[in-house]
């Protein structure tokens, strides 16, 4: 076997920024999408990182991404990113679980290191936590928020030891944040949270939720 000489490893391809990205997910994203049932028509799959790139590179739309930039050629090879009808990528949102994505949010957490606050370690993990509406077309028959309006509500989980989100629930507009919370609760934290949360029911709930655990 001939040595490699410092030319060699000059011409050898270079990871892009977008791989090095997405490194920490690859492997698990990769068995994730073998384990998927394939539909006999599927020409779009799980594993295609172009919804990752479209989240990361900060595109104005999808649309314009696909079909301004990569059905037009328009982004480096280097990405390798294959051109998709729009139609095609945008049926994805409907045919792949947000579990799925939810799952790759958990895998980073436990895996990845995240500067810590020192400040804060002495009093244990907080969590900041609340919900927000965002408005959303009437179509949604599902996002009852008010008899004339339509909305979802994003329950989000705020770690502030690490300055991480960590655990997010999204409901129709009219969910009750308290029940978000015990969907959501964990063991051995302090949450956070504004009077609306002020319960006795509530507080009875987690209680009896620690001591069962």
């Amino acid at each position: 076997m001939p040595e490699l000489t410092s030319d060699d490893c000059l011409n050898e391809p270079q990871p892009t920024v977008f791989k090095k990205l997405i490194s920490p997910i690859d492997d698990f994203v990769a068995n994730q999408n073998d384990s998927l049932p394939k539909h006999p028509n599927q020409k779009y799959e799980y594993y295609d990182m172009l919804l990752v790139y479209y989240f990361t590179s900060e595109a104005q739309s999808l649309k314009l991404l696909v079909n301004g930039l990569l059905n037009k050629s328009l982004l480096p090879p280097e990405l390798n990113l294959r051109a998709v009808p729009y139609s095609t990528c945008s049926d994805a949102f409907e045919r792949f679980s947000p579990k799925l994505f939810q799952a790759v949010f958990q895998h980073l957490l436990q895996n990845m290191p995240f500067k810590k606050i020192p400040e804060l370690v002495a009093l244990g993990t907080l969590y900041c936590i609340d919900g927000s509406l965002f408005p959303v077309i009437s179509s949604m028959l599902w996002a009852d928020y008010t008899s004339t309006h339509k909305a979802v509500k994003l329950h989000l989980c705020f770690e502030l030891n690490r300055m991480i989100p960590v655990d997010f629930l999204v409901t129709a507009g009219n969910y009750s944040e308290r029940k978000a919370l015990l969907k959501m609760l964990t063991k051995g934290v302090t949450y956070i949270a504004d009077r609306g949360y002020g319960a006795f029911y509530l507080y009875n709930a987690i209680i009896r939720s620690t001591l069962c655990h």
